[in-house]
């Protein structure tokens, strides 16, 4: 990859993550309409699994943003088009889930898809870098 496809890869994966957390942040304000399309027993177990698939979308983009502002895989082009696929990917499901009404516990395809694989690529690569001293940094 030449340089101005670096320059190009690095704003779009921070546009897209952002794009994908408030689309995320936006699904909290439509959960009713999702949970009460999921056929379910207890409401209160379902508003409990999706708050906890919620949490967990948190916690993959809070180490996807400190990964972004550390700076340590904005160099690596393979790590940056597997979050701008994977982020693309999961604001366009995450935005069809709000406006259609979807079950809430499709969430869980979009974090195990989406969120998890970036999450896992950013935390390898700062294990690599800091921890192991195997990337160099």
């Amino acid at each position: 990859m030449g340089r101005s496809s670096l320059n190009l890869l690095i704003p779009a994966r921070f546009l897209l993550t952002v794009g994908h957390l408030v689309s995320v942040l936006t699904m909290v304000h439509t959960r009713k309409e999702n949970l009460s399309s999921a056929v379910s027993a207890d409401p209160k177990d379902a508003q409990k699994e999706f708050m906890m698939a919620y949490a967990i979308c948190l916690v993959c983009f809070a180490v996807d943003v400190l990964g972004i502002l550390m700076g340590t895989s904005l160099f690596f082009p393979k790590a940056n088009l597997l979050q701008i696929i994977c982020h693309f990917v999961g604001s366009c499901f995450i935005t069809s889930m709000i406006t259609q009404s979807w079950q809430y516990q499709y969430i869980w395809f979009s974090i195990a898809t989406c969120n998890i694989p970036c999450a896992l690529c950013e935390v390898s690569i700062l294990i690599g870098t800091f921890a192991l001293k195997v990337v160099v940094f």
